[in-house]
């Protein structure tokens, strides 16, 4: 009894010296990854498990198997297979549960979000008055010795989606995606597929939900993955945009993800929904998959 409440108490020696680092904004930072801040008002509504799993697992000091084996001299290895069962491993890097679709429960779950907010761009768009559309931007009077007003980038880009009223949308969940062969002939089932065939516009949209510090490495792959697919719909007349994008597995949202959501006209409170949506979307996922890491018969529950 004595050791356990010596245990006890160190690990909530290490969860009050995480919460004292959130609370000062020391949030660990990793490349193309967007800064995450939670203010005192989303602190105080989010459950204290879920709060403590965030905090614990953003600084690697969650009870793993490998963490404990390191305090306590406990036996390091995974419960479901025999790799050493560090935080990483047990989120993103275990066999059995990639076997077993731990992961891609997670990512779909991930995708659900991400794909409203496309759904409902797109809808927007194409519901639209035609004589909405316009492929340039409207002169304005400019007063001698003024300057002409800049443009922000996410209006341009939405004034190019905007030029038709005909996008479609396909997403990689509930059923098996099959690219659209009007585009190109291809086996590759990227995450989502949006397009316009009056534009010959196709949008190749590839979500990634890795361990933090392999952002970059996942987007890079994944770029490299759709390379030939959009080389193929360019010589057959296609403007073709590759968007790999990435949520960390801890809710950590990339640069790339933000990129896409404004490159679509995704702006404002929208925006931040969104990211949100799709930040804890990743978060309570991996929570679960943690909560089940013991657990041999992988069963996941809505979110």
């Amino acid at each position: 009894m004595v050791v356990e409440e010596i245990r006890r108490q160190e690990e909530v020696d290490r969860t009050t010296k995480a919460v004292s680092l959130v609370k000062q904004g020391q949030w660990m930072k990793w490349e193309g990854l967007e800064r995450r801040e939670l203010s005192w008002r989303e602190l105080w509504k989010m459950e204290a498990n879920n709060l403590s799993f965030l905090i614990r697992a953003t600084y690697d000091v969650l009870p793993s198997p490998k963490n404990l084996h390191q305090w306590y001299g406990e036996d390091p290895t995974c419960s479901l297979c025999p790799a050493d069962a560090t935080l990483k491993h047990i989120l993103t890097g275990c066999k059995t549960s990639l076997t077993q679709g731990r992961y891609t429960w997670r990512h779909n779950q991930v995708l659900k979000c991400l794909a409203a907010a496309v759904e409902t761009k797109r809808a927007t768009v194409n519901s639209l008055p035609q004589t909405a559309t316009n492929s340039t931007i409207t002169a304005s009077f400019v007063r001698e010795g003024q300057k002409r007003p800049n443009h922000p980038p996410s209006t341009l880009k939405l004034r190019e989606l905007a030029k038709a009223r005909d996008w479609k949308l396909l997403v990689d969940i509930g059923h098996q995606l099959i690219f659209p062969p009007e585009i190109a002939s291809t086996t590759l089932r990227p995450d989502m597929v949006l397009w316009s065939p009056l534009m010959k516009s196709v949008y190749i949209i590839e979500l990634t939900v890795p361990w933090e510090n392999a952002v970059e490495e996942a987007y890079e792959r994944k770029k490299l993955r759709y390379t030939e697919l959009a080389m193929d719909a360019q010589q057959r007349g296609w403007s073709t945009k590759v968007y790999p994008v990435e949520v960390g597995c801890r809710g950590f949202v990339a640069s790339s993800t933000i990129r896409l959501l404004r490159d679509l006209g995704v702006q404002g409170q929208a925006l931040r929904q969104t990211i949100r949506a799709v930040s804890e979307a990743a978060e309570r996922s991996s929570q679960w998959i943690w909560m089940k890491r013991k657990d041999p018969c992988w069963a996941h529950r809505p979110i």
